[in-house]
C-alpha cells in the first residue's frame, strides 16, 4: 500500500518522533503542506517541531496555570484553527479592544489595565469581564492572523523593510508607509507582526500570546512581552524557556501557503492589474529574505488606510485606522477580511480601503467587469 504523505514525513525518524505523533489531536501535514513543516527537517528538528506542535494544541487547565484571572482561550489552536492548525480565526473568535477617545474629540486615553478586553475567566474565578461605560468610549474589534509562513517574516532583515518607507511620500504617489519602531530593552527595533507592527520577533509574540491570550507566565528574557507573574497559585513561569522555544520552532517552521497554481489567463491578468492600479505598492509581491524572496504580498510597513475619522485604537507610533500591511498570500482561505473582519468578501475588502488606499480603490472601482473578475481571480490563487 501506498504510504500516505503525512507517514513519509516520518518514515524515517525513530520510534519515539511516531509516538509523540500519535499523541496529536489531529494529523500532520506533508512537509512544503498548510499546517506542515516548511521544509524536511532532520530527526531532532522534527522531534522539537512536534513538541512544539503539541504544546500549541495544548488545552490548558487551572492546574497549568490558565488564565491569571483573564483569557481568550485555552490554547493557541482554540483560535489558530482555519482551516488547519496554525491558521486564522473565524469572526466569533475575535477579541474586543476598547478605550476613551471623547467621542472621537480627542485625546484618546487608555483606561486602567490597558486597552484589551478578555473574552472569559476561567470557571476558577467568580464574576466577568466588564468595563465602565462611563469611561469606555471607542471599541475595535481584532482578527486572529493565520501564522502560516511566520517564519520567513521574521526573518526579513530590517534594513529590507525600511528601505520601502516613503514617511513623506517623496514619490508623490500618496502612499507613505513607515516602519513601527519599538524601543526593546532600551533599543530600537522595528515591528513586524500583530495588526500595528506592535511586535518585532516571533519569539516575543510567543510570549505575548501565551500572557494575552492565555494567562500563561514565561521567563523573563528582559525584552518586555513576558508575563512574569500572576495570583492563580501555579508556580511562575507557568512554562519553561525550553517550551517557549519549541513552541516558536513549531511556529518558525510553519509552511507558508502556496500559489493553487492556476495557468488560468484570467488569472495572469489579474496579477498584472494587481500592480498596475497600485495594489503591490503596499502589498509589495516580495521580499528579499536571507533564503530567498518572500512572497508574502506584504511590505509589513504601516499605513493609514481608513478614513480620517475613523476611531479605533491608538498606540505609539500607530495611530486609530493606521494598520500593518497584511500579507496576502493564503488570502483565499482566511476571509473575512480588514482587521475587524468586516469584509465578508475580497471585493468588499478592496472597497473598503480608504487613506493612502484610495487611489487603488478607486481604481478597482472604475475597471470594467472583467477586469474586477480577473484581479479577484488572481487574489483567489494567492
Amino acid at each position: 500500500m501506498q504510504p500516505s504523505r503525512s507517514w513519509t514525513l516520518f518514515a524515517s525518524a525513530p520510534l519515539a518522533l511516531a509516538n509523540l505523533l500519535s499523541a496529536q489531536n489531529s494529523p500532520v501535514p506533508g512537509t512544503g503542506e498548510l499546517g506542515g513543516p516548511i521544509r524536511t527537517l532532520a530527526a531532532p528538528e522534527l522531534e522539537q517541531w512536534l513538541r512544539g506542535r503539541k504544546l500549541f494544541d495544548h488545552a490548558f487547565h487551572e492546574s497549568d496555570g490558565l488564565g491569571a484571572n483573564e483569557l481568550n482561550a485555552d490554547s493557541c489552536r482554540g483560535c489558530h484553527q482555519d482551516p488547519v492548525l496554525g491558521g486564522a480565526g473565524a469572526l466569533e473568535l475575535n477579541v474586543s479592544r476598547f478605550a476613551r477617545d471623547n467621542l472621537g474629540l480627542g485625546p484618546f486615553q487608555n483606561l486602567p489595565g490597558g486597552q484589551a478586553a478578555s473574552k472569559l475567566r476561567p470557571p476558577y474565578v467568580h464574576g466577568r469581564e466588564e468595563y465602565n461605560d462611563d469611561q469606555a468610549d471607542v471599541f475595535e474589534q481584532r482578527q486572529t492572523p493565520a501564522l502560516f509562513g511566520a517564519g520567513l517574516l521574521d526573518a526579513v532583515p530590517d534594513a529590507e523593510i525600511l528601505a520601502r518607507e516613503d514617511r513623506n511620500d517623496l514619490d508623490g504617489d500618496g502612499i507613505r508607509g513607515v516602519a513601527r519602531r519599538l524601543t526593546v530593552d532600551g533599543r530600537t527595533e522595528i515591528g513586524r507582526f500583530g495588526w500595528k507592527a506592535q511586535v518585532p520577533r516571533l519569539r516575543d509574540f510567543v510570549k505575548d500570546a501565551m500572557a494575552g491570550e492565555l494567562g500563561i507566565t514565561t521567563p523573563d528574557d528582559l525584552r518586555g512581552f513576558a508575563m512574569l507573574g500572576d495570583v492563580d497559585g501555579t508556580p511562575d513561569p507557568e512554562i519553561d524557556e525550553a517550551e517557549v522555544e519549541d513552541m516558536f520552532f513549531f511556529m518558525a517552521n510553519l509552511a507558508a501557503p502556496r500559489r493553487t497554481g492556476s495557468l488560468d489567463p484570467q488569472v495572469t491578468m489579474g496579477e498584472l492589474l494587481f500592480e498596475q492600479i497600485g495594489c503591490a505598492r503596499c502589498h509589495a509581491p516580495e521580499l528579499a529574505g536571507p533564503s530567498g524572496p518572500v512572497r508574502a504580498f506584504t511590505d509589513l510597513l504601516l499605513h493609514e488606510v481608513w478614513p480620517e475619522d475613523f476611531r479605533g485604537m491608538v498606540e505609539p507610533g500607530a495611530a486609530a485606522g493606521v494598520y500593518r500591511t497584511p500579507p496576502l498570500w493564503g488570502i483565499r482561505l482566511s476571509a473575512p477580511y480588514m482587521h475587524d473582519g468586516r469584509a465578508e468578501g475580497l471585493t468588499g475588502a478592496i472597497l473598503l480601503h480608504a487613506g493612502e488606499g484610495s487611489p487603488a480603490r478607486r481604481a478597482f472601482r472604475d475597471l470594467p467587469a472583467l477586469e474586477k473578475e480577473a484581479l479577484l481571480a488572481f487574489l483567489e490563487d494567492l
